[in-house]
Formats: structure tokens, sequence, C-alpha cells
């Protein structure tokens, strides 16, 4: 069934499942006697260069026609200033406007979600493995070659440790890998400084140990040279099923429930949406599954009735479930970074901008073979835990110093027993030095570009097991108002800390050769800086990535957690969560193959039938969206 914009034939058509997303759709259309609809409140955008071209990426954020241009609450921490927060506003949502990494957490990542949530779930690295490679098309191609191995200094610097990458990546499913098969002149030196400095290249990060050095793959078909979204993994191969249905142009609202409790908790029995300024409700028999992303499923949950009672009193709304923890615990990866502009004859993504001649010859290049520079983005990472970059004993102090204000904080009862617990697990995580804290990535292209006649590179270090936390909720009961989004960054002094740790190691990163010897100078921050005027610039400059998680999170009642293991919303009988709001503690990682891996298991939680609204696709990237088979939050960085 093709895309339909009309609201009156969709209603009409006698469904099974209503769905707002699309890998799940896919997956229960695989049935023909499973009629599947699916709501989108975007619209279906296909061949589309801003989308389809790895090299364009970011180009389509902020624009209105992809991006819903949604903006953080003004961070007193970081100068006052708003954040821009990436949301698709497409069929695929922020799958189609992230940076395509394609990566995972470290082991003790995912372990500590069975510490926070029902001790049967199962949710931990070996249950989510089978996920994670169900939906991988890893395949062996020409354009598997790891840059990262091929530019390390030496054998001595590159290690493997886990399961064996043959069983730890998928083959066959949904989502095309690839590595670059180009890559720009900034690539080889920083692999090699990084080496000199003591951070190993790790060949299987798929395995469980995600740290220290190595290369990405990308969410790109290796033949077509295009980014692979959700729409491409999922509904493109499924459009044409004659039990399939797409409305676009449809937001969702609310979700709808019976009047009266059964067995002393609520049961969905549809959802409203509306379009064309017009009121629509479908109905669902069995299940409902919300995978509306970081942001918006809290804003529907909320808008349904389920939520802080106090807050919903405030807004008009009828308590049907008092959850105080629906649209707590926003976190997200926070970026400072360092411009640098390059000795003549390097060569770096600006080329593509200034060289007339040859972008004309790798456009044509790409179109022929897919292959070339507008198919490659950057896909070095290095993530670290701090002790590998600063003095153990000045680390031991500040871990004493945050330690004992978290205690504080608990004795007071500002912070909820979730939040505590995740602290007390990152704390854990600093001590022991074994997961990693930071990351570190070059950009091969100016943010900056003073002279359009010259190349610029960007290090840049992201924060990523924050202890600030913050929060996404309505702002009145008008459900195209954007929800307040306070994600709290820097509000915790560690986080600075952590930043201020980083970007001293940009500096130390940039010093040493083979990188320093292709760097003309540093352009902006202005060098040298005091520590005082480093964190200011921090304030004053740091980025989010789409990395949202959380706000939804999968933890016991008790601690203030949203749904169970089972990812049914607390005080529901089948209301389900499925995106990256459910993720309970923050991730060293890009996290679109973790909420890629979370909607693909779904399936096994819902082995009975039931019906799914599963809209505004992800994720990631992030950006703030990605999901897979009910979702995808994508990140953006």
């Amino acid at each position: 069934m093709a895309a339909t914009n009309t609201p009156e034939v969709f209603i009409n058509t006698p469904f099974d499942y209503i769905v707002i997303g699309l890998p799940v759709a896919n997956r229960l259309s695989e049935d023909p006697a499973i009629n599947v609809g699916i709501l989108e409140a975007g619209q279906l955008l296909e061949n589309d260069d801003l989308i389809d071209v790895p090299s364009k990426m970011m180009m389509n954020n902020g624009n209105p026609k992809y991006d819903w241009v949604t903006s953080t609450a003004p961070q007193a921490e970081a100068a006052g200033r708003t954040m821009p927060v990436t949301r698709g506003k497409l069929l695929g949502g922020t799958s189609a406007l992230n940076f395509m990494t394609w990566d995972r957490g470290s082991k003790q990542e995912y372990d500590a979600w069975k510490m926070v949530s029902d001790a049967e779930g199962g949710w931990d690295w070996d249950s989510l493995l089978p996920f994670f490679t169900k939906v991988e098309d890893a395949t062996p191609t020409p354009a598997t070659r790891d840059l990262a191995i091929e530019y390390s200094a030496s054998e001595g610097h590159v290690f493997s440790h886990g399961i064996p990458s043959e069983k730890a990546l998928g083959v066959g499913g949904p989502v095309k890998l690839r590595y670059n098969m180009s890559t720009t002149d900034v690539t080889p030196p920083f692999v090699k400084a990084w080496n000199a400095l003591n951070q190993h290249t790790n060949s299987n990060p798929f395995g469980g140990d995600g740290s220290q050095l190595y290369n990405c793959p990308l969410s790109v078909d290796p033949e077509s040279g295009k980014r692979v979204t959700a729409t491409s993994a999922y509904y493109s191969p499924a459009a044409s099923r004659p039990n399939l249905k797409l409305l676009t142009g449809a937001h969702v609202t609310k979700i709808l429930f019976k009047p009266e409790l059964v067995n002393g908790k609520r049961v969905a029995v549809g959802v409203e949406f509306r379009m064309d300024g017009k009121i629509h409700s479908v109905y669902a028999s069995k299940e409902v599954v919300l995978s509306a992303g970081v942001i918006q499923t809290p804003q529907i949950l909320e808008l349904s009735g389920i939520g802080n009672s106090q807050l919903l009193e405030r807004m008009g709304i009828p308590t049907l479930v008092d959850l105080p923890g629906v649209g707590e615990n926003l976190q997200n990866h926070l970026f400072c970074h360092i411009h640098y502009q390059t000795k003549s004859g390097v060569r770096t993504f600006d080329e593509l901008m200034k060289n007339p001649e040859f972008a004309a010859a790798e456009q044509e290049r790409y179109e022929k073979t897919g292959l070339g520079w507008m198919a490659a983005v950057d896909t070095i990472v290095v993530f670290t835990p701090l002790d590998k970059i600063m003095e153990r004993p000045a680390l031991s102090e500040k871990i004493k110093g945050i330690e004992s204000a978290i205690l504080a904080e608990e004795e007071k009862g500002s912070l909820n027993e979730l939040a505590v617990q995740q602290h007390l697990i990152q704390l854990d995580w600093l001590k022991e030095g074994s997961v990693p804290h930071m990351e570190f990535l070059p950009f091969s292209r100016g943010f900056v570009k003073p002279n359009p006649e010259e190349s610029y590179f960007v290090l840049s270090v992201g924060l990523q097991h924050p202890f600030s936390r913050g929060s996404v909720h309505i702002q009145s009961s008008d459900p195209l108002q954007q929800p307040l989004i306070d994600p709290g960054y820097l509000k915790e002094d560690f986080d600075v800390f952590s930043l201020l740790a980083g970007y001293r190691t940009l500096e130390k990163l940039a010093q040493t050769p083979p990188l320093a010897d292709i760097i003309e100078k540093q352009l902006m921050p202005a060098a040298p800086m005091s520590d005082e005027q480093v964190i200011q610039y921090i304030r004053e400059s740091c980025m989010a990535a789409g990395h949202h998680m959380g706000t939804a999170a999968m933890a016991r009642h008790e601690l203030g957690g949203v749904v169970s293991s089972s990812l049914k919303v607390h005080g529901t009988a089948n209301l389900r969560v499925a995106d990256a709001s459910i993720i309970p503690m923050p991730l060293a990682a890009h996290i679109q193959s973790t909420v890629y891996a979370i909607g693909e298991r779904v399936g096994l939680l819902s082995s009975v039938p039931f019906a799914i609204l599963n809209f505004e696709f992800f994720p990631g990237c992030r950006h703030d969206k990605i999901r897979a088979q009910v979702a995808v939050d994508l990140g953006v960085i």
C-alpha cells in the first residue's frame, strides 16, 4: 500500500496494528494475515541528496523541511545559552539527520542496566548482543578496510578483547554497514599521535570492550554509497506489501485509555492524532507501544495523564497514573572543540568546497561507484577512562569530592533514588578506570573558516558519563507546543572538571607528531589559556550531541523508573515504551545501534498480538533519536 495523506481512508481501514514508526511495522507486516498502519507526523522523503550523501551530513540539521527545529531552555551553567535539539521531521526521523556512526558501549555499561531495573528483566550485554547482531549487515566487502589498523604506528599498538569480531557483528540484517574507503590527510597522523600517547588501536570494539582507538563503520550502503535510514532499511523493502499502509502528516496527541481500571492498572485502547486541524482516533485491541523519542515520549505520556500529578494538575490534565519519573533523568553527551588551520598541501573535506575541479571529479566518482570523498565522513574515535589522560592522585581527590556531594544531596532529598544509584555506579567506573568516560574525535573540515582558500580541522572531546541530569516536561496541555527541554548541562562541577581534562588532552595531542607536523596554527580559541579561561570557553562554546537518553527510564518503580524490564509503563497493563528514553544509564557510545537493538528486542517481549504506536521515528544519532522495530532515536555527533 502506498503512502497516503487521506485520514478518512486510513482510519476506516481495519488494522490489526497501528504503528508510529518503521521497524516494528516491517516485522509485523511480514505476516500477510496482519494489517499494519503507520502514523508519521512528518513526510516521506526519498532520493534526497541532503539525506543520502554522507559528505552532506549536517546540511539538513536546523532546516524545517527535515528538522523540528527545537531547542533547550537557557542553560545557566553554559553561559545562559540555548542549544539546538535535532529531531527528524520525516519518515525515518533523525536516522536521516545523524552522523551515521555505528558503534556500541562496553559490556559493563549494558550490565549496569540490570542493576537498576527488575532482576528478571535480562537487560544486559549478553541478552542484548543477539539483537545488536540481528539489525546489522556487516557482510565483508572491499569497503571493510579498517583505517585505524592500517594507520597504526606499529602492530604493537593493536589489541583485541571480548567476543571475536566475526561473532560480535551481524550479517544479513536490515542496516547495511561499511567503512570509509577514502580518508583525508588528517586521519593517519591523528591515529599515530594517539598511539604515541599510549592509546592503542582496538581491532574489535564490538566484542564488549569499547575503549581506546578504533574505526567506526557507518550506516551506509556499500554498493550505492547512500546513507541507510530507518526508511530505507525497514519501510522501503516492505512498502509494496498489501497489508501495510502509511499515513504521513499525522501528529499523535495522546494515548487513549479505558475509563476504568482493570486489575488495578490502566488499559490503553488506542491513540488520538491531529491532521489538517482535525482530531482523529484509531484503536488497538491488545497493546500500545510508544516510540516517540526522548523528547516526545514523555510529552505524550504527560498529555495522556501519565506523569507527576502536581505538574499535570497545573496543566489541567486529569492524572491517570502518578509517575513522577516521566520526563526526568535527561542525559546527553556534551562536547568542546579546538579549531586548527593546516599547513599548505594538507587535504581535508574543505577541498570539496575550495577546489571545484576536485569536487566535480568526486561527484562523478560517487555517482558511478558510490565511493570517494562524497561517501566519506570522519570515523576514527577514541574512548578512554579519565585515568588514562590525567594523573590518578588529582582524579582521586575529585572523585572523593563528588562522592561526598552525592551522599549529601541524597541525605537532603535533592536527588531521587535512581540518580543516586546511577551516580554510585558511575563512581565505581571512575575508581576502577575500566569504563570510558571521554570521547575524542576529529572533524576534517573547518567549522569556522576565516579564509575559504585554506584547510582546517577540529579536534573534539565529549563527556560520556555526565553527572548532571535534566528533564523534559510539557508547558501546557497544547500537544503542538514544544515541551520545556532543560538538560541541566554542567550543573555538576565534575562535568566541568572532566571537560577541562579533555581540553588539556586535545592540546597535548596537537603537540604530538605526526599530528603536530600538519598544523599551521591554532585558530580558535586563542592559546595559551589558564584553567579558568578554558572553563569559561567550555561554558561559552560547548555543543550538545544528539544522544539524548533516559526520560522514560527502565528502572524499578521505587527508584523513580518509568518502565519495567518488559518495557511496560508502571501502572499500566499494556502500554510499552521502546526508544532511547528507556536507556537508564549514560553510554560511552553513539547510541544509534543501541536503540535499534532495543527496538529489535520488542519483538521478543511482545510475543503475543499487540498494536504499536511508534511515531516521529527516532531517535538518534541523534540525534535526539533513532528507533528500530519500534523506533530509532539516532545521535548527531
